[in-house]
């Protein structure tokens, strides 16, 4: 099941290695780059992906046994000024490894 919100979706996720997951996204050919946000608890953080021809990430220092959610947004630098798509869906992944 994809996860998505406008044209941006999370294709993928998963506990690819220990502490450590991998999330995939759908391409969005006008952004310049993309944010991951994955939260556990009253954590939260955000990683910066530039580019749009990359749309995986992996993501590393996370606790063994918790859930986070993950959400996905593109974006767009026009004339100094940044745009971002909303936020997709969230998807959840427990790591186990």
């Amino acid at each position: 099941m994809l996860s998505c919100f406008g044209n941006q979706c999370i294709t993928g996720i998963s506990n690819s290695s220990p502490k450590s997951m991998t999330v995939k996204w759908s391409k969005n050919s006008s952004a310049a780059g993309y944010q991951v946000k994955y939260v556990t608890g009253t954590s939260t953080k955000t990683v910066t992906v530039k580019g749009s021809s990359t749309i995986s990430k992996v993501i590393s220092g996370l606790t063994k046994g918790k859930i986070y959610k993950v959400y996905v947004r593109s974006y767009r630098t026009v004339s100094g000024i940044t745009y971002y798509s909303g936020w997709s869906s969230a998807k959840s992944v427990k790591i186990t490894k």
